[in-house]
């Protein structure tokens, strides 16, 4: 994960407490997982949550990322998935890549993924299908 030296955030996660496997490519989700947690660390709050989440129910697996931070204007929610895209009041740097990225990555593999406006915050999401 790219380090963001300028942050401050409270790191919280929370896993199944048994294994559980799923049949992606490892390179590719490795990339998802970074440009995911790249973005939410560059937009969380100072002080905020940064929570990362695992969760396992019949048969998938429900990966989320929340991030304390303001929210996303609804009219641009679905305009982070384009390539080159980025908030004109962003304080960032970045090429408006990663999450064009995460899109491309997440649809060639027909799993589903969001983001959504949550109290107090940002959640992106995606699910996979578990393997026995």
């Amino acid at each position: 994960m790219v380090d963001a030296p300028d942050t401050n955030f409270e790191l919280q996660y929370e896993l199944p407490e048994y294994k559980v496997f799923v049949h992606t490519d490892k390179f590719r989700m490795e990339q998802v997982l970074d440009n995911l947690l790249v973005n939410a660390k560059k937009n969380v709050q100072p002080g905020g949550i940064l929570r990362l989440s695992l969760k396992e129910e019949k048969g998938i697996l429900n990966f989320s990322i929340y991030n304390q931070c303001f929210a996303i204007p609804e009219e641009t929610l679905s305009k982070i998935w384009t390539k080159f895209y980025r908030d004109h009041n962003s304080k960032y740097n970045g090429s408006g890549l990663g999450l064009a990225i995460v899109a491309q990555i997440l649809s060639m593999q027909n799993l589903d993924y969001g983001v959504k406006n949550v109290p107090d915050g940002v959640l992106f999401y995606f699910s996979i299908p578990t393997i026995k």
